[in-house]
């Protein structure tokens, strides 16, 4: 049972923490090594997100959030972890077979780039090569975004200036110009490959989701293959259980 604190005992809790995070902030700022330096900077990123995030969660609700399906991809703030966790921005494989709308957490397993450095025949035990299918299907839905722009650009200049809906049309061009901006800055990160992390499988809180949000966003509709998911299951098996893997994963899992 714990003891009810005064006040004043929060405070100076308080400040002894603050300060010990302090001082180990400054040790780092100050030892003249980039790579602490570095660590550093980030640190403090993360605990200004770390601030926001706990003060979002009164305000949180997951129903305004989309519903999120087996094998989609979303992008989450995993925040600055100890050792070799995985952490800060990281895509991500949804798993739950079935995660409600109204959950407020959903289990990923982490994914990171393939490095130019990368040997995909050594991978280390857990690590599951994707391939390169995220980039592919963000690459054709990029496709799609431009021929829609396109459409809409021919649609605004054959109307009259005065038209009731110009602003509305140039509005949503805007938008969806944007978006493929957006969508070819996501797709450079991805055209070496992923790698699935299924040692670093986490359930998180939907609060750390970065992107998706909505049906309208960036990785909105990006899923992964039944092909896919069925590595993942298998190699989930293997990590995770004393199960013997199935010979043909295709025939006995769907997505």
């Amino acid at each position: 049972m714990s003891i009810q604190k005064t006040t004043q005992e929060l405070l100076q809790h308080k400040d002894e923490s603050v300060n010990k995070l302090n001082t180990y902030l400054s040790d780092l700022i100050n030892s003249n090594n980039p790579g602490l330096m570095g660590k550093s900077d980030k640190l403090s990123y993360w605990i200004n997100d770390w601030v926001n995030y706990l003060d979002f969660e009164t305000k949180f609700d997951p129903l305004k959030l989309k519903k999120y399906k087996r094998g989609e991809i979303i992008k989450v703030h995993l925040g600055f972890n100890i050792g070799s966790e995985e952490g800060g921005l990281h895509y991500a494989v949804v798993l739950d077979a079935d995660n409600n709308k109204s959950s407020p957490t959903i289990t990923v397993v982490p994914l990171t780039s393939v490095k130019s450095k990368t040997d995909l025949n050594s991978l280390r035990p857990g690590n599951i090569y994707l391939g390169n299918e995220l980039f592919d299907k963000l690459r054709t839905k990029i496709k799609a975004s431009l021929d829609k722009s396109e459409m809409m650009l021919k649609q605004l200049s054959a109307l009259d200036s005065t038209a009731a809906n110009v602003v509305e049309l140039m509005n949503a061009t805007s938008k969806e110009i944007e978006l493929c901006r957006a969508m070819n800055n996501e797709i450079q990160r991805l055209k070496y490959g992923s790698i699935a992390l299924i040692n670093q499988i986490t359930t998180i809180s939907k609060i750390r989701i970065y992107d998706p949000k909505t049906n309208h966003n960036i990785l909105s509709g990006i899923k992964l293959s039944s092909e896919k998911l069925n590595l993942i299951d298998l190699a989930i098996i293997k990590t995770y259980t004393k199960l013997s893997p199935i010979k043909n994963p295709s025939d006995e899992f769907s997505d």
